[in-house]
């Protein structure tokens, strides 16, 4: 088995969403974890905290650091899951069944081990 990490990018959710619908969405999501986990292929992942974090920039002998995870890309990466799959395209299979689509995309990337 390989490992693989599923970046959950965001786009912006409602903010009519009612506790209730949050209540479900979440549901969802952990719904979906224990399928995974029962299926031997979790291994570890987090939402990330939406108001925290600096970017480092290397530039030259000096570096550059900017408040906020996302004010020069504006990308939203909201979490990660780290899965045990066969394969690239098994990993992606796992993926496409993650509810996080329904609120942006899920980029696959594998971890090499070196």
């Amino acid at each position: 088995m390989e490992s693989y990490i599923l970046l959950l990018h965001e786009t912006a959710m409602s903010p009519d969403i009612s506790p209730e619908e949050m209540q479900a969405i979440i549901g969802r999501y952990k719904a979906w974890g224990q399928k995974v986990g029962q299926a031997g292929r979790m291994a570890g992942g987090n939402k990330l905290e939406d108001r925290t974090g600096r970017v480092l920039r290397g530039e030259g002998a000096a570096m550059r650091v900017t408040d906020g995870p996302y004010t020069e890309t504006k990308d939203v990466v909201g979490g990660y899951f780290v899965i045990q799959a066969e394969s690239y395209d098994d990993a992606v299979q796992w993926a496409k069944d993650c509810p996080h689509l329904s609120f942006g995309a899920i980029e696959v990337r594998k971890i090499e081990v070196t």
